[in-house]
């Protein structure tokens, strides 16, 4: 179901209370070239008339009002902010509670739901059958709420990105642990296989000097015996030769 707009009480309403002031032809007649423009939706021209006569006759609080009303339609929320201030700020002003609408409606426009209810709450002070600064009171209760849990819900995506980063974070720092324990550990094995390559080869060259010298024992030993055999058949030769060293 599409949700109604806020209601805008608008300059008009309070017009027909400036032809009383007949002695001040001038200021009537501008409101009226200003009521003009408005309706032909020319709001900067009718913003320029309503500004011309607040100027003029600052103390009238019903021309501040005209023109901060100009001001919303031309998106000048600041500015009709602070004119419809000024217009209540007369305690003469009878249309206070519409004052008070309107500039419930200026914080509701910029999402200041808080502060629009209050103004709103104000208006129905002043003036309890104000209906529609009743309905624009609901409605920005409701737009409070749901700005309150889309603010909760944020920040509570904001804790759960957080809290996963921080997971990420502590998941990449036990990956980046176990790869230097891996590499480590990596580093110690090709270590050991090394200094156990080296022990193999240190026993393998000893071994060869081992065998090398058995063998060099062993030829020793057999040219010694090659050598007794030759004497000794020396020593029977010269004994049938009947000749004696």
């Amino acid at each position: 179901m599409k949700a109604r707009s806020i209601v805008i009480i608008t300059f008009l309403i309070i017009f027909g209370s400036l032809f009383s002031d007949v002695i001040n032809y001038d200021k009537v007649i501008r409101n009226l070239k200003g009521v003009k423009s408005y309706e032909k939706e020319n709001y900067e021209n009718s913003g320029e008339d309503f500004k011309r006569n607040a100027i003029k006759y600052p103390k009238d609080s019903r021309l501040h009002f005209n023109q901060a009303n100009a001001q919303v339609k031309n998106g000048m929320l600041e500015e009709a902010e602070q004119n419809y201030k000024l217009a209540l700020n007369n305690e003469k002003f009878k249309d206070k509670s519409k004052a008070l609408q309107n500039l419930g409606n200026v914080k509701f426009l910029q999402k200041d739901y808080k502060n629009a209810i209050k103004n709103y709450r104000d208006a129905l002070v002043e003036d309890p059958q104000n209906l529609d600064a009743r309905y624009n009171y609901e409605l920005a209760a409701k737009m409070l709420q749901r700005q309150q849990e889309q603010k909760q819900k944020q920040e509570q995506n904001k804790d759960e990105e957080k809290e996963k980063q921080e997971e990420e974070q502590q998941q990449d720092k036990q990956e980046n642990k176990n790869d230097e324990q891996e590499e480590k550990q990596q580093k110690q094995e090709e270590q050991k296989q090394d200094e156990k390559q080296k022990s193999q080869e240190q026993k393998m060259k000893e071994q060869k000097k081992e065998d090398a010298e058995k063998m060099l024992k062993a030829l020793l030993q057999k040219e010694k015996e090659e050598m007794k055999k030759e004497k000794e058949k020396m020593n029977v030769d010269r004994a049938k030769s009947g000749k004696y060293w």
